[in-house]
């Protein structure tokens, strides 16, 4: 094999009809190093010739593969993915999220967007308990949530749910 000199490699832009850079393929790249076509086996035969806002998807899902020999994801096996929705959570029983700060955010969402006054009981690095302050001393609002950090995770689960919020005692004096 010969050793190239990628010192004597001489840049020289040249621009389409619209004065954008045109861009070389990657045969015309091949053809320019003194590759053959016998060297190179994974050269699409379609695809280089175009534009990169021209060139299509290889698949429904969008990606972008351009002929690549072993398809890619970066999906990792029996990794837990946590999905949810920040605008609006859930906060039943056994939902699992990401860390305990997203936990901690998500409550104070949900209280937000249940227009309630949420108090904290207990907030430490493993453990989270909230509750309505909404109410008074004859009647306060018996809705609670607890949420535990997993041992040895960063995830952190709804553990205990008293009450399903629909609207409190304070709330319906309001009304």
């Amino acid at each position: 094999m010969e050793i190239f000199d990628w010192d004597s490699i001489q840049i020289v832009e040249t621009h389409d009809d619209e004065g954008r850079i045109a861009l070389m393929s990657e045969n015309q790249i091949c053809e320019l190093l003194g590759l053959t076509e016998e060297d190179i086996t994974n050269i699409p035969a379609q695809g280089f010739d175009c534009r990169m806002d021209e060139q299509g998807h290889d698949n429904e899902l969008g990606q972008d593969n351009d002929g690549a020999a072993i398809s890619t994801s970066d999906a990792i096996l029996g990794e837990m993915v946590i999905s949810y929705d920040k605008n609006n959570p859930s906060m039943d029983l056994g939902t699992v999220y990401p860390t305990m700060e997203e936990f901690k955010m998500a409550v104070r969402q949900f209280a937000i967007n249940k227009e309630f006054d949420l108090g904290t009981e207990k907030s430490c690095k493993t453990r989270y308990r909230a509750y309505c302050k909404s109410g008074d001393k004859d009647c306060p609002c018996p809705w609670r949530i607890n949420g535990t950090k997993h041992k040895g995770q960063s995830t952190v689960e709804v553990n205990k749910f008293l009450f399903p919020f629909i609207n409190c005692t304070y709330q319906k004096k309001l009304i």
